[in-house]
């Protein structure tokens, strides 16, 4: 039986827990940045699992708009994980579920899964400690996901804590994230090595004169802001200080993967 995993990820987050649960699922990985812009896509596996970060309380954009498209006709089961700086889900399962039933579908399994948070621009990152611990949590809870995935669970999807209000601002989110990019520039320390435009997933930077220039098709996945190796990339006032942060096993080369089929 074939196994399908689609994923997005802005700081490899979501990117590693993609990677192992592929290998414990002997699934095919799939980047949904090489796809979502493409106007026919079908999936074949009768096994489909969606992996993603949780962004305001719901879909990314991109995740959002690729769920719209793709043709689940040939699966039978379909799950998602849901990457988060503390466990929850938000209206990520709800809307996964209403997005899927238009396509006579429905959501069968939906887990939560603890990362470090870093959404810089609204917080600072957690302590080192807690980023750690959080890292070593994250492989036993995937190994226990797998076994429930590989046995066909199906889970009544809870009813989440302000569900409602997460959907009205998620979809505020979506409608305007594409131009939040206004917000970004490179500081004096930037030395034009243009890593901020090989990892963006939706080709959305480019260097112009010496310095990158975003093209509002922004997802705010940080992605150009973490990985930047001089830190020089800021978002207005509210980074200045703080520190970066991306998966420890997942390199800027890495990220480069998600995306090669737009070029």
């Amino acid at each position: 039986m074939k196994t399908s995993l689609y994923f997005f990820s802005g700081t490899g987050n979501s990117l590693i827990v993609a990677k192992k649960l592929s290998e414990k699922l002997r699934g095919e990985l799939i980047p949904i940045a090489k796809l979502w812009q493409k106007d026919n896509i079908t999936s074949q596996a009768e096994n489909v699992g969606i992996v993603f970060p949780l962004y305001f309380w719901g879909l990314p954009a991109l995740v959002y708009d690729f769920l719209e498209m793709i043709d689940l006709s040939s699966a039978s089961y379909i799950f998602a994980m849901i990457v988060s700086g503390h466990g929850r889900t938000g209206a990520a399962l709800s809307q996964l579920n209403q997005l899927l039933l238009k396509k006579s579908k429905r959501l069968d399994a939906g887990f939560p899964i603890e990362m470090p948070s870093n959404y810089i621009v609204m917080h600072d990152l957690p302590p080192k400690d807690v980023e750690i611990e959080a890292l070593r949590n994250s492989d036993e809870r995937v190994a226990i996901i797998a076994k429930k995935i590989l046995n066909r669970k199906r889970r009544k999807l809870k009813k989440e804590t302000l569900a409602f209000i997460g959907n009205l601002g998620n979809k505020m989110f979506r409608e305007r994230v594409n131009f939040t990019d206004k917000n970004f520039y490179a500081d004096d320390n930037c030395d034009s090595c243009a890593i901020c435009e090989k990892v963006c997933p939706v080709n959305n930077i480019k260097i112009i004169d010496g310095k990158p220039r975003w093209h509002h098709q922004c997802q705010q996945c940080l992605a150009c802001l973490h990985f930047c190796p001089q830190q020089a990339i800021q978002y207005g006032k509210d980074t200045l200080g703080r520190r970066r942060y991306h998966h420890p096993e997942i390199s800027w080369k890495s990220m480069i993967n998600q995306k090669e089929a737009l070029k």
